[in-house]
């Protein structure tokens, strides 16, 4: 019998063991497979922080701090930051597309209750006013029955626009209009200070985009 140092092939170290000239007993290979099976699974554990630390250190994020900040609406991010959040944190998100000069601020109330505002020329992050167009992405269980139904109020329009998504908005504020995907939980809010900009984005084909 002799003693071997063998290596295991993970990065916690090499495993010393008795190995025998003979095969070794059922018992001894099950005590075997108990002891390895701690360090591979502490080895993946270790690999999956290792991806996490890596994501937020990249120049586009600037550390773990800066994600946070970033998904309270307290930064304003490039589209590429945008993208790469949204998608590094597995949130349901949609926009209208990239806007000229401009940057966007994300305020993430949870993973299926999102909102983007554009900041035009990347300015004005801290006004708290109602001045900035702003697209919400809400979890609504079959959306385009249900947005289809709030049209059909006494206080609403509402209609199917040619991507065959259902669409409504309130007479009583009609700067805010809901769209609701067809075939998903997805009801789109888009409002936009200026009058009636928000319905032309409602009834554009194509215009709202989910991130991914």
């Amino acid at each position: 019998m002799k003693i071997e140092r063998k290596s295991h092939g993970i990065d916690e170290g090499d495993v010393f063991y008795v190995e025998p000239r003979v095969a070794l007993s059922q018992g001894a290979t099950r005590r075997i497979i108990r002891r390895v099976i701690p360090l591979v699974i502490t080895a993946l554990l270790a690999s999956g922080a290792t991806l996490g630390y890596v994501k937020y250190t990249t120049p586009e994020h600037f550390g773990l701090v800066f994600a946070l900040k970033a998904a309270s609406g307290k930064v304003a991010l490039t589209a590429d930051q945008l993208h790469d959040l949204v998608v590094g944190e597995g949130l349901n998100v949609s926009w209208l597309g990239p806007e000229v000069g401009a940057r966007y601020a994300l305020l993430s109330i949870s993973r299926e209750r999102n909102y983007v505002r554009y900041l035009p020329g990347g300015d004005g992050l801290t006004d708290a006013g109602a001045n900035f167009r702003v697209v919400g992405t809400y979890d609504v269980q079959n959306a385009f029955f249900a947005t289809q139904q709030q049209g059909r109020a006494a206080d609403a329009v509402g209609f199917t626009n040619a991507d065959g998504n259902a669409v409504f908005y309130k007479t009583a504020s009609p700067l805010s209009v809901y769209v609701g995907i067809k075939n998903t939980d997805d009801q789109i809010e888009l409002f936009n200070p200026v009058a009636g900009q928000a319905l032309d984005d409602a009834k554009t084909p194509g215009k709202i985009k989910r991130i991914s």
